[in-house]
């Protein structure tokens, strides 16, 4: 329950700033949006190898502040670029200003849905706290962190992330075990004495 509460919130945050925002900046923001949701999701494992390798103690805390962090840096990064870019405003008319706007926002709420689910399956929570059983759904059946990791192993094997030849091994998630391996990532967790892992 408090998972659904928290992705109802972030989808009505999200669709009510972009809403506001305006017809054309939605759009810009959404594209930024999903070009940094998917460079996240997609390239977080490297940083988090990085990080545990010269911070091991701190291996349940790395995952998902990787995730959130390359997030941010992307997603800087992308809005600098754009508004540079784009600095004038095309305008439309109202109603397609006022329908589009809420179009866009609502897209835009569902894909911040979609990575904010996956993203709690690498956070340090207790196992049941994200879902009961590896094979339950989210957020009333409509499985948004199933839906973004098959998204982006999608990206990452023919789509915009993907490498002409890319061996398997490039391939996000590619055998589908992302949610049963952080599930028992956080039953290790439970048991464990405290976030640190005691490497002695």
């Amino acid at each position: 329950m408090i998972v659904t509460i928290l992705l109802v919130i972030v989808f009505l945050a999200v669709t009510l700033v972009l809403v506001r925002e305006g017809l054309w900046s939605a759009m810009v923001i959404f594209l930024n949006l999903l070009a940094a949701t998917t460079a996240a999701t997609a390239w977080y494992p490297v940083v988090a190898n990085f990080a545990d390798g010269h911070l091991p103690t701190f291996t349940y805390l790395i995952d998902f502040l990787a995730w959130w962090g390359l997030f941010a840096l992307v997603l800087l990064v992308m809005r600098e670029v754009t508004d540079r870019l784009s600095r004038t405003k095309v305008k439309f008319v109202k109603q397609v200003e006022l329908g589009g706007s809420a179009l866009v926002g609502m897209m835009a709420g569902w894909l911040m849905v979609c990575f904010t689910a996956a993203s709690l399956h690498t956070a340090a929570v207790p196992r049941d706290l994200v879902q009961p059983t590896p094979e339950a759904t989210m957020f009333l059946g409509f499985a948004p962190d199933r839906k973004w990791l098959a998204w982006t192993r999608f990206s990452t094997e023919h789509g915009p992330f993907g490498r002409p030849g890319a061996n398997r091994a490039d391939v996000f998630d590619r055998d589908a075990r992302f949610i049963l391996a952080y599930g028992d990532r956080r039953a290790a967790l439970e048991q464990a004495e405290g976030l640190r892992v005691n490497r002695e």
